[in-house]
């Protein structure tokens, strides 16, 4: 009887020892509480995460955001990330995930996490919504590498919106190939500077926790896209945008993007700012009202939302690299729809009022609002500008829409008439033509009025240790004002404001000057209204 126990006993050693040492801390992952079908009354049954919930909640990882209530499309705090990853890498180590009360509450699992090389370095943005790529780095850093096996084959690349150059690459292809992530898309995409969303996290850290959970997935990297193929997969998403002033009067043409099927879409600022009416027209010939949610008028950039459903929409990535080929979608001149190419020259143009997107694709009126495409057909960016000859052009970067605020979609009317410029940074009785001496902080030199037209004058040395930015910080305040230069020469007021702004330069009583020159102008309709189909 000794022997067969003696037998056995090697038997049960030689077993335990054919499996991963790694995979031994998963036992210490236990019920340290009991889930009540129903807990949560925000988390269906049937919806894609409640299992996750459950079992994030049973670990001790993950409670609910009240007794009855979880919050599962709430953003996770970054102090909640590091947390997180501190209770999986204690518990994983030691079996235990009791830490000690701080102040403030999150700081005891800094510490933890700084100690344990979960953080490399203290952050100042603990309070703040931890974006994808955040998440995935300190959820990668939790456990040792060798608990989170390949079980996945994903290539080098083959992420669409993450470059292997990224800080936060290797996590993400970790956890990839772990199959803890498994994408976004059909495409496998990441969505890296998305906010992550607490069912999301339940997800995750379930399946760091519990190898049995992981998900298999196969991602190869995309082929690049021609011109052809980029038209015929993102042009039906790509529309000519109109827009209307208080007598119907058309005021400009301009492009947009539809980013949902829903449609929630995207435009240049200018396009849409002052406007008493905007109509999309879709490629297929097809008219629909246009609301909107938001407008930046720095970064030029416009939320807004086509009327409709199951729409034709892109897919968007933040992801752009120096030498990245990218396409330009719009309607060049209010004419067809056209495509350009290029190759981004800096991803982060710095001599704009904001980061631009600076590429080779050629971008003339008319693009404004318009899509730049990567060679995957992802948006990453709406173009905005150009120089004279088209090139190189300019583009909002994508992201930028995230800090657009609106979360109700109005009639352009009603946007308008609730968005009214400030009087007390105009000129006196030229509203709302903003006052250039008080937004570049520099003293009138004089003024002169002549035939209708008043000029006002500032000391070219008074500008010149500001330089350019001064005359793009006037140019933003002009756009926040509804004035925009639609064509070469003058701005103009898209809310239909009769008055037009010169900027010049000259000399006044013997000295160089900047002129702002303010006329009045006719009223002569440009077009007429557009019919929109029912």
């Amino acid at each position: 009887m000794k022997k067969r126990i003696c037998s056995l006993l090697l038997a049960v050693a030689m077993l335990l020892g054919t499996l991963p040492a790694a995979l031994a801390g998963y036992e210490n992952f236990t019920t340290q509480a009991t889930y009540t079908p129903g807990q949560f009354t925000d988390v269906a049954a049937d919806a894609w995460y409640a299992d996750n919930v459950r079992a994030s909640y049973e670990y001790g990882l993950i409670n609910g955001q009240s007794d009855t209530r979880f919050a599962p499309d709430s953003a996770l705090t970054v102090a909640e990330a590091v947390k997180l990853a501190a209770c999986l890498h204690s518990i994983y180590n030691t079996g235990s995930s009791d830490f000690a009360e701080s102040r403030p509450w999150y700081q005891t699992y800094v510490d933890y996490a700084l100690q344990n090389r979960i953080l490399t370095a203290a952050r100042s943005d603990y309070t703040q919504p931890a974006s994808r790529a955040v998440f995935a780095s300190v959820l990668a850093a939790a456990l040792p590498e060798d608990a989170l096996p390949t079980i996945n084959t994903v290539a080098d690349g083959a992420i669409p919106d993450v470059s292997m150059s990224a800080s936060y690459a290797d996590a993400v292809y970790l956890l990839y190939r772990a199959g803890v992530l498994t994408g976004s898309d059909s495409a496998g995409s990441f969505l890296p500077s998305s906010t992550i969303r607490r069912s999301e996290a339940a997800a995750i850290v379930t399946r760091m926790a519990d190898p049995s959970l992981r998900r298999t997935v196969t991602i190869t990297a995309s082929a690049e896209l021609t011109a052809n193929e980029i038209y015929e997969r993102c042009m039906p998403a790509v529309f000519k945008l109109y827009s209307y002033d208080a007598r119907g009067s058309l005021i400009s043409k301009g492009s947009g993007v539809v980013i949902s099927a829903d449609g929630d879409a995207v435009t240049c600022g200018h396009v849409a700012n002052g406007v008493q009416r905007l109509v999309a027209e879709m490629l297929d010939g097809t008219k629909r009202e246009v609301s909107i949610y938001d407008i930046d008028t720095t970064a030029d950039i416009s939320h807004i939302r086509v009327v409709g459903s199951n729409l034709p929409y892109l897919e968007t990535s933040s992801e752009v690299q120096t030498g990245d080929k990218v396409f330009a979608l719009g309607y060049p001149g209010g004419g067809s729809a056209k495509v350009t190419s290029g190759t981004v020259s800096n991803p982060r143009y710095s001599e704009l009022l904001i980061p631009m997107i600076e590429s080779s694709a050629t971008v003339i009126s008319g693009n404004s609002g318009g899509a730049l495409v990567d060679a995957q057909g992802r948006l990453v960016g709406i173009t905005v500008s150009s120089r004279d000859s088209g090139t190189p052009s300019y583009a909002v970067p994508i992201s930028v829409l995230e800090t657009l605020e609106g979360d109700t979609a109005l009639a352009p009317a009603q946007y308008t008439s609730t968005h009214q410029p400030d009087a007390s940074t105009c000129y006196d009785k030229l509203y709302p033509v903003p006052d250039f001496g008080k937004v570049a902080g520099v003293p009138l030199l004089g003024s002169s009025k002549d035939r209708g037209t008043t000029c006002f004058y500032y000391r070219m040395s008074d500008l010149d240790a500001a330089g350019v930015r001064v005359l793009l910080e006037y140019y933003a305040a002009l756009n926040g004002n509804t004035f925009y230069q639609f064509s070469d020469g003058a701005f103009t007021s898209s809310a239909g404001y009769m008055l037009s702004v010169s900027i010049i330069e000259t000399h006044y009583q013997g000295v160089d000057a900047l002129g702002i020159c303010v006329s009045g102008i006719g009223s002569q309709p440009v077009g007429g209204l557009v019919r929109v189909a029912a």
